[in-house]
């Protein structure tokens, strides 16, 4: 299985993130903050299935842009996954012939379908999607949010997601004797607890204890640090003396 966080910023090297997408194995994206400025012209249109954990901005931030860049590459539809919260919110409030075209109602330049089709995840079903099992479960953020475990034949990994403290998701994780990896969310440094208890994002300190729910050690990598708090958010996970936890970086191809 290979990873890739893609970058939040076209044209130039930056390791801040402030939009969340991720592909895997070149196929599937996980959400769609970036997606539609962080490939080259050659890759545009490789990935077709694109699961989308929430419905907050800076995860769907240019899927629009990309649907529009990938059409004329297209010969099937481009699917999203989500919930049906996450959904709606798409039909509703971007795919809505106001803040951008309706591509469920668009046919493909083929003439052999529409170019966006949409498939509803259900909490705790496994879906498969281009080889890859996907299980969504629910975490605790202020809009109805999946965290992911992705498995292959050998490796699962875990994504969070945007999240607070959550029980669901670590307890599963546990139970898969492939897990490989955590990409989790830090959002926040620990002086600002208050702030991330209300907005629902952990802290170093909260990732710590979020751990300790694992029942083993695996490799985590921190993801979705505010830039504004970047360096503190660094050095205080760094001072958790905890070696296999590391900050993800930009533009890694992650390989298990």
């Amino acid at each position: 299985m290979r990873i890739r966080l893609l970058p939040s910023s076209a044209g130039r090297q930056s390791q801040l993130q402030c939009l969340t997408s991720f592909v895997i194995d070149e196929r599937v994206a996980v959400d769609a903050g970036s997606i539609g400025f962080a490939f080259s012209a050659g890759e545009i249109g490789t990935v077709r299935h694109i699961i989308v954990t929430h419905s907050h901005s800076d995860h769907i931030a240019s899927l629009p842009i990309y649907i529009a860049e990938a059409f004329p590459a297209l010969d099937s539809p481009i699917i999203i996954y989500g919930s049906s919260e996450v959904i709606s919110a798409l039909r509703q409030y971007v795919f809505n012939d106001q803040v951008w075209p309706n591509f469920e109602k668009i046919q493909l330049s083929t003439g052999t379908g529409p170019t966006l089709e949409f498939r509803q995840l259900e909490p705790r079903q496994t879906i498969s999607i281009a080889g890859i099992d996907v299980t969504p479960i629910p975490v605790n953020h202020i809009v109805p949010t999946f965290g992911l475990l992705v498995t292959n034949a050998a490796t699962t990994v875990a994504f969070t997601s945007d999240t607070y403290s959550t029980d669901e998701l670590w307890k599963t994780a546990s139970e898969d004797l492939h897990l490989k990896a955590v990409f989790a969310e830090v959002s926040f440094p620990n002086e600002m607890r208050q702030l991330a208890e209300a907005s629902k994002h952990l802290t170093p300190e909260l990732l710590a204890v979020e751990l300790g729910k694992l029942n083993r050690e695996v490799d985590v990598y921190a993801v979705h640090i505010k830039p504004a708090y970047r360096e503190d958010v660094i050095r205080q996970i760094a001072a958790l003396g905890k070696p296999r936890v590391s900050i993800g970086e930009i533009d890694r191809v992650y390989e298990w």
